[in-house]
């Protein structure tokens, strides 16, 4: 799966997708590397039903929230491992987890649209 900007450019070439609820859960824990984005799709969009932790996740990672159109809500770079709440600042129903620093190299920011 890619996601493209609003424009049309690849953001992200090869993502894995955490379509099922054990993909959802394990999500990139126990990884020594990120290899390719994660995109996981929430049963609806709010704040804290869709906050995550980073409990054995052995690297930081960025956290991309996006709303039910799609919109980038809340970016929060370089999760650090074993963080406790990671919790958007605006209701979401994606989340993309990618590699840290990913987000910045790419210049997303709130309010960008992505497709998928």
């Amino acid at each position: 799966m890619r996601i493209r900007s609003a424009s049309g450019k690849t953001v992200f070439e090869d993502v894995e997708l955490a379509d099922t609820p054990l993909k959802r859960a394990k999500g990139i824990m126990l990884k020594s590397q990120i290899r390719k984005p994660m995109l996981f799709i929430f049963r609806r969009e709010a704040r804290f039903e869709n906050s995550i932790h980073s409990f054995f996740c052995f690297v930081p990672f960025d956290a991309i929230f996006l709303d039910e159109k799609r919109k980038i809500v809340d970016i929060i770079p370089n999760v650090k491992p074993f963080s406790l709440s990671v919790v958007p600042k605006k209701p979401s129903k994606y989340l993309i987890e990618c590699k840290g620093g990913s987000a910045k190299k790419l210049k997303l920011k709130e309010g960008q649209a992505l497709r998928f």
